[in-house]
Formats: structure tokens, C-alpha cells, sequence
């Protein structure tokens, strides 16, 4: 059951190409909509490089992003090298940062489903 779970929430975030991210720390609280790309478990935002979120995520990395459909909290890095999920001409002045989720929160398609919560190992 849980890797059913799991199968649907990779699926979720695989079809996201944006995201509402907030984040805290020095800056504040920040938030902004973001290119986001799934793959598997985890999703990966591209931010730009003067971001007040870069400035958060080195003191706190736990961050919170959104959609209409689901809801994520989870724990942020900073790849140093750039990944296939986003073109090249998006690269310039922008990072990338890799987003572990903990909980994600699923919205009902319709009036007769429920809510879905599904957590994630810590790793």
C-alpha cells in the first residue's frame, strides 16, 4: 500500500512544472512561484542565484511548497551540478536545489475521494 502511495505522489510531482515555495530564516519569510521538475520521490526547483530563499535555505532548510492539487513539506539542498529535468537556456543565473520530502498532502480530485497524506522515511 505505502509503495502504491508513493508510485502516486512520484507521478503528482512529476507532472508539476511549477510550485509555490516558501521559505524562513535570515531574509524573512519568502515566498514565490517557482519552475519546480519531479523525479521519483523528490522534486527539483529552479531559483534564482540572488534569491533571498538561497539565503534562507543555508540556515534552515526545511521549506514548504503548493500547488492547487498537493501541499509538501520537506528539506532542501543545493545540487552543484546541473541535472536533465530543466533546458539549458534556464540554467544562466539560476540554481538548482533538490527538495526530500517528509509529508506530502494530496487535494480530492472530486467530492468522492479523500485526502491523502503520505510520509516519507527521513534519509
Amino acid at each position: 500500500m505505502l509503495n502504491k502511495l508513493r508510485d502516486r505522489a512520484a507521478k503528482l510531482l512529476a507532472d508539476t512544472t511549477s510550485c509555490t515555495l516558501a521559505t524562513t530564516g535570515p531574509a524573512g519569510v519568502q515566498v514565490s512561484i517557482v519552475r519546480c521538475a519531479g523525479q521519483g520521490s523528490n522534486l527539483y526547483l529552479l531559483l534564482p542565484n540572488s534569491s533571498d530563499h538561497l539565503f534562507n535555505l543555508e540556515v534552515e532548510p526545511e521549506v514548504a511548497l503548493a500547488t492547487e492539487r498537493w501541499h509538501l513539506r520537506g528539506t532542501a539542498r543545493l545540487r552543484s551540478r546541473r541535472n536533465d529535468l530543466f533546458e539549458a537556456d534556464q540554467f544562466p543565473w539560476h540554481v538548482v536545489v533538490q527538495v526530500r520530502p517528509l509529508r506530502l498532502h494530496i487535494q480530492p480530485d472530486s467530492g468522492n475521494e479523500q485526502a491523502v497524506t503520505i510520509d516519507f522515511e527521513i534519509q
